[in-house]
């Protein structure tokens, strides 16, 4: 915005209005939201719950009572100063005339400067019972589209009062943006672009928040690629949203690598070399036999295997809160409803109301090791409705529009588990817990001390008899088909997992402030989750067979910078379990697990807190958290010294029976080798141009073939196209 025309605003009164006798300034609508814009009550300076330098404001300004007692009776009252304001220390340390520590954040004259004076000069006046209610604020536009050489409005906020009034606040409201990469704003509301992308431009005033989506659009392309044709909602959704971007998407992949993307993503282990060579010989047409696949991997009793490890990692299923028996009762349970491909609603259901002693009834783990309702309250949000709540448990949510009473009102749905030994009693490790819900027990409000009737997050407060289990109710709620949470960050999570990204990501952090990358994409996966009934196999099956899901890995000239709007497909990293799985696989030498037969697997372990240096360094993760973000999925140090001479591959390697002494003692050819190794590995057929490297590596005395074998099989497990899922 031009200064002259900022200056303007500011003069007339339409950034800061004027203060007049009838128009006083007030505390909650003009203070505090000035005390949040200059940073005071933020986290790093007064907010923080200790305060800094003896004086401490509520954060971000969600108790503002205790704001005005702070500020006006604390210190001696040497805060304020009616007789003298400019004296005020408030405005004296503010603008750097005292020392600060949090330096210069007012500047002499400034509107904010003059709020404050105002404010003070008149008596630090408490707000009067008829001042109207704020029921939201708006920005001017809902969404903005702009070209590269457009020129960007300045954001304007308008506070909604409850009579149908409205008020403009820009000058007291606090900007931020979802991506500081893409865009930068200024506290006037200035927004610049730094480059092409979608950002979300973030409006705080008081406690209440607001977004809007900006597209900063790249050049058109010279020359217009052309349009991909969508068979189904998915890839609409998704071929929408990049036209709208002006990304281009990937083409489709090759069979080989849909064989070993969707084999891993299902099943969690590689295509073995006969399912390989069957594949790609089949003269099928290529869409008819991938969607049989699909099918038979859904069938497949590994499929249990693989997605039992994934909710086990987010349910806690580990010896240090269950027990050990607890542990493996718990796991064995899990992966029985899996594999009964239960409805997600059911299942989660048999989960929030399970009780009974946890080692008989192994979903009453899930509470055992969630020991107090503000625990369960925060799994809860996380896991089920794909909320993070963790933020308001002391105050009101920086970044959402839940309450610290929201948080306690739900915490008050599981105040009413309690615990008792059950019939064993080994030692703490193996220790069997009853869970059980007696009919009294209230929440207390930490604050306030008042007891906090149940209320759905977002939703009514409801009636409950006392002879009714609350968890119940809440499981009632959370499961119905209009329910605004429940369906959208289920199939977030089953998308980021065939994917590699959430359509909101991180994926448990659905809010207003981090938006779906894909809105109508996830509006539609919710929706046809309902539709199915909350079946997970169904609802896989539909992602598989998607082109957004079948797109290749290489990117276009125009996606290759794309992170978020699928235009090409994902390169990540094994998991830790399928990476350990696979090299026993292709060396054909299981891993003895303590306590466990030969052949269990690394996905098929029950227990988080199982000892592995090789599964620790590729981020294992211990299921002490419900966060997805346990799982480490960054490349380290520790694991390039596990596959260049870790015991893992290298002992694998020399086994006197393992796969490659086999393919050794039927003294295959060497071409023959070679690809029976890059089959295995790679689930492809080798190029002209690797047999021919391949080859002369293993162009050796034959007292030396075993060791050349072993290294080429080594450069074959060590090389991206076995280490990544593409």
């Amino acid at each position: 915005m031009p200064r002259v025309s900022l200056l303007a605003m500011v003069a007339s009164g339409v950034l800061f209005p004027a203060t007049t006798v009838a128009n006083p300034i007030s505390f909650t609508r003009e203070v505090v939201p000035v005390l949040t814009r200059l940073g005071c009550n933020q986290g790093a300076c007064h907010g923080t719950p200790t305060g800094k330098g003896g004086f401490r404001l509520s954060l971000r300004g969600y108790d503002a009572s205790l704001d005005q007692t702070t500020l006006t009776r604390e210190a001696a009252a040497r805060r304020v100063n009616p007789l003298a304001p400019e004296a005020s220390l408030l405005l004296q340390k503010g603008t750097g005339q005292v020392p600060h520590e949090g330096g210069v954040r007012l500047r002499l004259g400034s509107p904010e400067y003059r709020v404050l004076r105002d404010w003070i000069a008149a008596g630090s006046p408490v707000d009067s019972a008829s001042a109207l209610a704020i029921s939201e604020i708006r920005i001017e536009s809902q969404a903005l589209t702009l070209e590269p050489d457009a020129a960007i409005p300045p954001m304007r906020v308008w506070a909604m009062h409850a009579d149908g009034s409205r008020g403009d606040v820009t000058g007291l409201t606090r900007f931020s943006v979802s991506n500081d990469a893409i865009a930068r704003i200024s506290q006037d509301g200035i927004l610049t672009r730094l480059r092409a992308g979608e950002v979300a431009v973030i409006a705080e005033y008081r406690n209440l928040l607001t977004t809007m989506l900006v597209n900063f659009l790249p050049p058109k392309p010279e020359k217009p690629w052309p349009t991909p044709v969508a068979t189904n909602p998915i890839d609409a959704a998704v071929y929408a949203k990049l036209a709208e971007v002006r990304i281009q998407p990937s083409g489709n992949c090759t069979d080989a690598e849909f064989l070993r993307r969707s084999t891993l993503d299902v099943i969690g282990k590689l295509p073995t070399a006969a399912e390989t060579r069957a594949f790609l010989s089949d003269p099928t047409p290529s869409a008819s036999k991938r969607d049989r696949w699909i099918d038979s991997l859904l069938e497949r009793p590994e499929f249990a295997d693989f997605w039992a490890m994934k909710w086990a990692d987010r349910l806690g299923c580990n010896q240090r809160f269950v027990g050990i028996t607890g542990a493996r009762k718990y796991h064995a349970w899990i992966r029985e409803r899996i594999a009964a491909n239960v409805p997600e609603d059911h299942f989660v259901r048999e989960i929030l109301t399970a009780s009974g002693p946890n080692y008989s009834h192994a979903p009453a783990s899930f509470f055992r090791r969630l020991r107090d309702p503000e625990m369960r309250a925060e799994e809860i949000a996380q896991l089920f409705l794909g909320v993070r709540m963790q933020c308001a448990r002391c105050h009101n949510h920086p970044g959402e529009r839940w309450t610290q009473d929201d948080y306690h009102a739900l915490a008050a749905f599981f105040a009413r588990i309690s615990y008792r030994d059950g019939p064993f009693f080994d030692h703490i490790y193996n220790k069997e817990e009853t869970v059980w819900v007696p009919r009294a027990g209230e929440w207390r409000h930490p604050r306030t001390g008042q007891a906090m009737p149940p209320k759905f997050l977002g939703g009514p407060q409801p009636t409950i008899p006392e002879s009714l289990d609350r968890r119940a109710v809440f499981a009632d709620w959370l499961t119905a088909p209009d329910n605004p949470f429940f369906a959208r960050a289920a199939v977030n999570r089953i998308w980021y997992h065939l994917l590699g990204r959430g359509i909101v990501d991180p994926v448990d952090d659905l809010r207003a402030t981090n938006p779906p990358s894909v809105p109508a994409l996830l509006d539609h996966l919710a929706q046809e989750f309902v539709r199915l009934r909350y079946d997970r196999k169904a609802m896989i099956r539909q992602i598989l067979r998607s082109q957004t899901y079948q797109a290749t890995s290489q990117p276009t000239e125009s996606n290759a910078d794309d992170e978020t709007y699928f235009s090409h497909a994902r390169l990540r990293l094994l998991g830790a379990e399928q990476l350990l799985d696979a090299v026993t696989q292709v060396t054909g030498v299981p891993e003895k697990f303590a306590g466990f037969p030969l052949g269990v697997t690394a996905i098929q372990m029950p227990d988080g807190e199982m000892k592995h240096p090789f599964l620790e360094a590729f981020g294992r993760p211990a299921r002490a958290l419900a966060c997805e973000c346990e799982r480490g999925v960054e490349t380290t140090f520790a694991q390039a010294l596990q596959l260049i001479g870790g015991r893992a591959v290298q002992d694998r390697l020399r086994h006197p029976t393992g796969q490659l002494a086999q393919w050794l003692n039927a003294n295959l050819a060497d071409e023959q080798l070679i690809q029976e190794m890059v089959l295995t590995t790679w689930t492809r057929l080798p190029t002209p141009q690797e047999t021919q490297l391949l080859r002369s590596a293993l162009q050796v005395p034959p007292n030396q073939r075993r060791q050349a074998a072993e290294d080429v099989l080594w450069s074959l497990l060590n090389h991206r196209e076995f280490l990544f899922r593409y």
